[in-house]
């Protein structure tokens, strides 16, 4: 839990606990410091809360309405928007390794994709956000699906907050033809649900 109170959003105190879920948002913003307003910026991560009603189908993907799955639990399981905004995935955390690969073939690939974004282009580090198409602005920034990393060792990091997310960044890969990638999954987050506080007043 100590590392969603470092997120911008709300105090987890003040949400009821079975009311909705916990959003993970990922924004991709210019630096008000950087000499180029457009490249490079920063990420922000933002925690947000999505009332659900207990007939709703629940936001995790299980497919159950909400209250046959994430609103009875002791803690909340955070969710990310899925790209192109089409509903939510659990959060979960993981990156692909892709070895050995044409890295100019690989490199001009990316860098000619309209969902991709280039952060830095810089050899023998490159990197791109995929923003997807369109991109969606928001007041906080432009909203990010995930990154793609490009490294001198002839190496390509993909890295996602969810399952479906790497499904949509993988595909993008797939006409590249590229051996398959050594996954690592983070463990699915848990955020502990405060208590209800108690009114104070005594039963007589």
């Amino acid at each position: 839990m100590d590392a969603f109170d470092e997120l911008a959003g709300p105090d987890l105190y003040s949400l009821d606990p079975n009311g909705g879920v916990l959003v993970v948002t990922v924004y991709w913003r210019p630096c008000a410091k950087d000499p180029n307003p457009d490249q490079p910026g920063e990420k922000l991560f933002a925690l947000s809360y999505l009332p659900t009603d207990a007939s709703d189908p629940c936001h995790g993907g299980s497919g159950k309405h909400f209250a046959a799955c994430c609103q009875s639990l002791s803690y909340w399981r955070p969710v990310c928007p899925n790209p192109d905004m089409q509903g939510y995935s659990l959060m979960h955390s993981q990156s692909a390794y892709f070895t050995h690969i044409p890295e100019d073939v690989v490199y001009a690939f990316l860098q000619n994709d309209l969902r991709l974004f280039a952060v830095e282009d810089s050899p023998p580090h490159d990197f791109w956000l995929y923003l997807g198409d369109p991109a969606f602005d928001a007041p906080l920034g432009i909203l990010c699906f995930g990154d793609y990393q490009l490294q001198e060792n002839y190496s390509l990091t993909v890295s996602a907050l969810s399952d479906t997310r790497m499904k949509v960044l993988l595909d993008l890969l797939k006409p590249l033809n590229l051996d398959a990638p050594q996954i690592h999954r983070d463990p699915f987050p848990r955020v502990a649900k405060p208590r209800r506080r108690e009114s104070g007043r005594k039963r007589r």
